[in-house]
């Protein structure tokens, strides 16, 4: 039996943050994730919603994506900016600019699919305990 990832398309304000990590969280909770597991799931989700939407100057809308399966979550966000996100080194004096050092941190694994013209897709899976996930 198959199963589907779960979108929502959200616009790019600030607002969208707070809706999108929540949804994450609870589509990881949903799926058997530990209240620990999704809480991570909700924090990485934010970090990189969060640099969506400050980077997306269109008004364009940005898409999340959870899918739940495996003993893994993973999480993608697309968005019409071409601009990638950098893994800044450690700046204690430095306001910002954290959100991927925390993602390149707790994920288990993150990366970037680039869609020429369309922008990219940043997504991050993280591993569940002996929850075997299912969707």
């Amino acid at each position: 039996m198959g199963h589907r990832p779960h979108r929502l398309v959200l616009d790019p304000e600030p607002s969208s943050v707070a809706t999108g990590r929540r949804w994450a969280a609870r589509e990881a909770a949903e799926a058997h994730a530990t209240t620990e597991e999704a809480r991570t799931v909700e924090l990485l989700t934010s970090e990189i919603l969060t640099n969506a939407v400050v980077h997306t100057r269109a008004h364009r809308h940005i898409a999340l994506t959870a899918d739940c399966h495996d003993g893994c979550v993973r999480v993608e966000v697309t968005d019409p900016d071409p601009t990638l996100p950098l893994v800044k080194p450690g700046n204690a004096r430095r306001l910002g600019g954290h959100g991927m050092r925390l993602v390149d941190a707790l994920a288990t694994a993150w990366g970037i699919d680039l869609h020429p013209g369309r922008g990219k897709t940043v997504w991050f899976e993280t591993r569940t305990g002996e929850h075997g996930l299912t969707a």
